[in-house]
């Protein structure tokens, strides 16, 4: 037979006062009932737990050794009721975030460090994908949020945009547009152009093709590569030129140069979720990504 937490708490409030009417007034409970308890418990474990004299009790060595263990295991479990409310309302726990590679350069780190400030005790966990398969890792539960490029609406999932940065011009350090005075994206007409496949991020693969289209060509199509960095490496070893998101500079990968383009198309980071996801954290994640979208832009610009 094992101590109840009943006993335990009987018999710590009865060592704290040091008095057993006293702790059966504190206890709401009548002296003869916790009397019981404490003999019971004695035997229970075999040990005298309490010199008793007319001004009441004190704890013997075997008592003292038991009020600090059982004090700590009251403890324990007052740390289990707080954590699983904790969990519960959404103020601890784990969320899982997915995002392009791309968004590693732009918005995730920035929604990594605030969340990691504002909120502690849950724990932000990290995977990276290629766009197309953030939708249905957000639809199996695989993921609670994903940042990526933004798409075309999708039942069951919504969004916010976190983000909107243009497009600019990744050439080889030595094509000669770097030093042009006067560059024109219409000056690469006759380049190969290294892009991302239609069916991994139309809305990206689109805002390209319709930003070579307003220069006045379409675009010769070197080479596709669903990753962004894949893309860049490509760049620097010459294979051709691209246009990325901004944030892509971020990478300062030796080999390549940037230029900027006058009234370029704007490349949308956006932050999505499932209607039917439970996750109690995932509402605090929402709200923090709320807050923190003109921190965003500052410091993108």
């Amino acid at each position: 037979m094992k101590p109840t937490f009943n006993q335990l708490i009987s018999f710590c409030t009865v060592a704290e006062v040091g008095n057993i009417c006293r702790a059966a007034d504190k206890l709401n409970i009548s002296q003869p009932p916790l009397s019981r308890q404490i003999a019971q418990l004695e035997i229970t474990l075999g040990a005298k737990l309490f010199n008793r004299d007319a001004k009441g009790v004190n704890l013997t060595l075997a008592g003292e050794q038991f009020f600090a263990d059982s004090r700590a295991i009251l403890g324990l479990l007052q740390q289990a009721c707080n954590n699983v409310r904790a969990v519960e309302s959404g103020q601890k726990g784990f969320l899982t975030l997915g995002a392009t590679m791309y968004a590693s350069y732009s918005v995730v780190p920035h929604v990594a460090m605030q969340h990691r400030e504002k909120h502690p005790d849950i724990d932000l966990q990290f995977q990276e994908m290629v766009p197309a398969d953030l939708n249905a890792a957000l639809q199996d539960g695989r993921l609670d949020a994903a940042i990526s490029f933004s798409e075309s609406a999708t039942p069951g999932i919504d969004s916010m945009v976190l983000l909107r940065e243009p497009l600019i011009v990744a050439l080889p350090a030595n094509h000669p547009q770097v030093q042009a005075e006067h560059f024109s994206l219409e000056s690469l007409s006759d380049d190969p152009f290294i892009t991302v496949p239609r069916h991994s991020a139309p809305m990206l693969y689109d805002s390209i093709l319709h930003q070579c289209l307003k220069a006045g060509f379409s675009p010769q199509i070197g080479l596709e590569a669903s990753v962004q960095q894949t893309v860049m490496n490509f760049v620097a070893h010459g294979v051709g030129v691209a246009l990325i998101p901004a944030s892509m500079e971020n990478g300062q990968l030796r080999g390549v140069a940037y230029r900027r383009l006058d009234n370029a198309r704007q490349v949308e980071n956006v932050l999505m979720w499932s209607t039917k996801n439970k996750n109690p954290t995932l509402p605090r994640f929402l709200s923090l990504c709320r807050d923190i979208r003109d921190d965003l832009a500052v410091a993108q610009a």
